[in-house]
């Protein structure tokens, strides 16, 4: 059952390669817990702390956690279940459970690539990103990446852009206020795709979150792809996950004499496969799945053409009228951006030179953020943009 399930897992802990292996054991997570403390000190497959844990965690816990995903629309997805991928059943670290919010798509039925990089990328990365996010979405690919600023954020804007399919893998709880400025975001993914956490809901992250998430994403995935990685890069753990795990690892190649790049030409340097171009993951994937993969669509797309998705919901806010009003703006935009878009009266500007007297300063930096993933802005150093 799966109060079970979660006992186990939140007794365990994230990540743990224990779980599988006391279930292969005790043969259910409810033989585990009843058979009590000398029998679980007897399979030797425990250690002391673990032991402890085990007596601590109540099934009330669970409980309290099952109820609480009724209550706000979050689906439990127990290991074993038809509806939990035999792609992420097969690491020795899989979750017992996971915790989902929209529509998770059938990962082993529908080809599906991995997009990271780092928080800070580059324009030339941002834009790989949003482009490959984008032309994978679009052939019918889904899209998956982990919700943070940066590389991630660009990834899922493009396939939803294209209207495709993206799943966003959270290293905390699906309600946890961790990026108040992607809370937009998720909740578009939500709709087109879902979020996906092994944490319970309201579980905030930690250091170590992120790295331990880092294995499902692989999992899910045919292939991971690295936009950008330095050296001590996030990206690589995604990367090395992948690669234990046996999926493709594709690289996007950078100057040696740049170091936004060391990361990704070490990974090259040891067998990770270069990516030119998107068709590159294409023609890897296309024989197995002709009936999935529509290339034709993906590269006759026109990344820059109107959507109607939406990535944000619109908030009525008063509108200043500018010469940037004659530009015509995409329709993916939120009324918000459109309107600050409409503020801009420098080349170069800082937030707090925008005067929108009745939008708060969460609303302005998630409007920002929209406008430089559609390129109509730029981020420069010393918090600084510059219109496009």
């Amino acid at each position: 059952m799966i109060r079970y399930l979660i006992w186990l897992q939140q007794a365990l802990g994230a990540g743990s390669c224990k779980a599988v292996k006391a279930l292969e054991h005790f043969g259910s997570a409810e033989a585990l817990f009843k058979s009590g403390n000398e029998k679980r000190a007897k399979s030797k497959i425990f250690t002391k702390r673990e032991l402890e844990r085990l007596e601590a965690v109540t099934l009330a816990n669970s409980l309290s956690i099952m109820a609480e995903c009724k209550k706000d629309g979050i689906e439990i997805i127990p290991y074993g279940s038809e509806k939990y991928p035999f792609c992420l059943s097969v690491i020795p670290d899989a979750p017992l459970v996971l915790y989902v919010k929209g529509n998770m798509p059938r990962f082993d039925e529908i080809p599906t690539v991995c997009i990271v990089g780092p928080r800070k990328v580059s324009e030339f990365g941002k834009k790989a990103a949003f482009s490959l996010g984008y032309r994978l979405a679009a052939s019918g690919m889904i899209v998956v990446s982990g919700g943070a600023l940066g590389t991630d954020t660009y990834a899922h804007a493009g396939a939803l852009k294209a209207g495709g399919t993206t799943v966003l893998c959270l290293g905390c709880g699906i309600k946890s206020s961790y990026l108040p400025e992607n809370k937009k975001l998720r909740k578009a993914v939500s709709k087109n795709g879902c979020l996906i956490s092994e944490y319970p809901p309201s579980e905030d992250p930690s250091r170590y979150t992120f790295p331990v998430r880092n294995r499902i994403m692989a999992a899910l995935s045919l292939g991971t792809v690295v936009v950008e990685a330095g050296k001590k890069s996030g990206a690589l753990i995604t990367a090395r996950h992948a690669n234990e795990q046996g999926r493709d690892v594709f690289v996007i190649p950078g100057s040696p004499e740049d170091s936004k790049y060391a990361g990704s030409n070490l990974l090259l340097r040891d067998g990770a496969r270069p990516l030119l171009d998107v068709s590159d993951i294409f023609n890897e994937y296309i024989l197995r799945f002709p009936d999935k993969i529509n290339i034709e669509k993906a590269l006759n797309s026109d990344i820059i053409g109107n959507n109607k998705q939406n990535v944000t919901p619109k908030k009525p806010v008063t509108e200043k009228k500018t010469e940037n009003s004659q530009k015509n703006l995409p329709e993916t935009l939120s009324n918000e951006a459109k309107i600050v878009y409409n503020y801009l009266d420098k080349q170069i500007f800082l937030p707090e030179e925008i005067g929108i007297s009745n939008m708060d300063n969460q609303q302005l930096l998630s409007a920002l953020t929209e406008l430089e993933m559609e390129f109509l802005i730029k981020a420069l150093p010393g918090g600084r943009y510059e219109k496009m």
